[in-house]
């Protein structure tokens, strides 16, 4: 197995700001996290972006399996359905 960080194929798309309608659907915004590198998809602040990044969250399997806000394309959603 790849190590669990080198998962991310860096799409940014968790990245963007979510939207939730009154039942209850999460969509993705056309607004980028203030961290986010939009050309190269990559955090500016990695390394620490739980502590600064506000609403930040790490990425574990056991989130991922709830975190129906990720794209279907999501190299984590895939791999935790698919180990």
């Amino acid at each position: 197995m790849k190590n669990w960080e080198e998962l991310c194929q860096q799409c940014g798309l968790c990245c963007f700001e979510k939207s939730v309608d009154l039942k209850g659907h999460f969509y993705t915004t056309k607004t980028p996290c203030q961290h986010l590198d939009i050309v190269s998809r990559r955090c500016r602040v990695y390394h620490k972006r739980l502590t600064v990044g506000e609403g930040c969250v790490q990425l574990t399997p056991e989130v991922v399996t709830k975190a129906d806000w990720l794209p279907d394309s999501c190299a984590y959603r895939k791999y935790v359905s698919n180990p």
